[in-house]
């Protein structure tokens, strides 16, 4: 999943067209996205980012006019929606005016999975389709899953109102760190081999944006904390933004891994309640006390960790 969101990032548009050559039996791709921020009951409607083709751009038309369909299902009932023959009398009845309309485009079999990834919800759905009937020529469900995540990514990605053309230009991917030169201070995808390496360049930023010696110490292992939970619970990769805002350095580390158990949370001094005796709450501890602010959102799609550190000068 880190590598479609290396390879064809920062723009959401630039992965989805490449989708039909990524994902194995697919015709065609649609996006409708809109955002359900962590913690809001809010929502944006969802909207057409994106149609590979003609019929994707009608197949994602009709829903919004008949409030109807795949991607309405997948993203009301955040499970994946699969129909791989819409010839089906049971898809007549589920989706009664979508159906004919959507075997008279020449669509057959249709999928539909949520933007749901990072403990992060965008209301909407990615929309797959194939002109022939089967489930033996149905989208590849890995494939498709990591895409999936890859766009909900990137989709989350927006929500920071960051430019990060720079930092993926300079060919980020698993293993390495770069610098970009715009509003993204530090942008990453770790695994356990980078951990140390990163340590360095964090300090070195936060010194040369406005933190003393001490307070950049203390960024450097809340992050470093934050990573090492990444890779030891969150499924051994992750990614890792910075960047200023506001008089503070924000950093976040997010992963697609299981989240963080209900008996972790909320964050405890470490080793004083037994059943936490066995993870490493002693990070998150130390997360919570080295930072001006914390946040982590957590769900079964992974967890995503934001901590700010005001600046205790603003540099030159």
């Amino acid at each position: 999943m880190w590598e479609f969101v290396g390879a064809y990032g920062p723009d959401v548009t630039r992965l989805c067209r490449a989708g039909t050559g990524l994902i194995p039996g697919v015709t065609g791709i649609g996006l409708s996205a809109g955002t359900v921020e962590p913690g809001r009951s809010e929502r944006t409607g969802p909207r057409t980012r994106f149609a590979s083709d003609h019929i994707s751009t009608r197949l994602e038309s009709l829903q919004h006019t008949l409030d109807e369909g795949p991607c309405r299902d997948a993203a009301s009932t955040d499970r994946p929606v699969l129909a791989a023959d819409l010839t089906g009398g049971s898809w007549r009845r589920r989706w009664p005016r979508f159906t004919p309309a959507a075997l008279d485009a020449g669509v057959r079999a249709v999928a539909a999975l949520p933007l749901h990834a990072g403990a992060v919800r965008h209301d909407g759905a990615l929309d797959l389709y194939r002109r022939t009937p089967g489930r033996r020529d149905l989208p590849d469900p890995v494939a498709a899953g990591a895409f999936a995540a890859a766009v909900t990514e990137l989709l989350t990605l927006e929500r920071l109102d960051l430019d990060f053309t720079g930092a993926f230009r300079d060919g980020c991917h698993p293993g390495s760190v770069a610098d970009s030169a715009t509003s993204a201070l530090l942008s990453c995808w770790f695994d356990r081999s980078i951990l140390r390496p990163t340590r360095g360049r964090l300090h070195a930023l936060s010194v040369a944006h406005g933190l003393s010696g001490q307070d950049a110490h203390r960024l450097v292992t809340a992050v470093y904390e934050a990573m090492a939970n990444v890779v030891e619970h969150g499924g051994g990769h992750g990614q890792l933004l910075m960047w200023l805002r506001d008089d503070r350095l924000w950093c976040e580390v997010s992963d697609h891994g299981p989240g963080i158990p209900d008996t972790v949370l909320p964050v405890r001094r470490p080793f004083t309640d037994p059943r936490t005796r066995h993870l490493d709450s002693s990070g998150l501890w130390l997360c919570q006390q080295f930072s001006t602010s914390v946040d982590i959102a957590t769900d079964r799609t992974g967890t995503r960790m934001t901590m700010s550190f005001r600046l205790s000068h603003l540099p030159p």
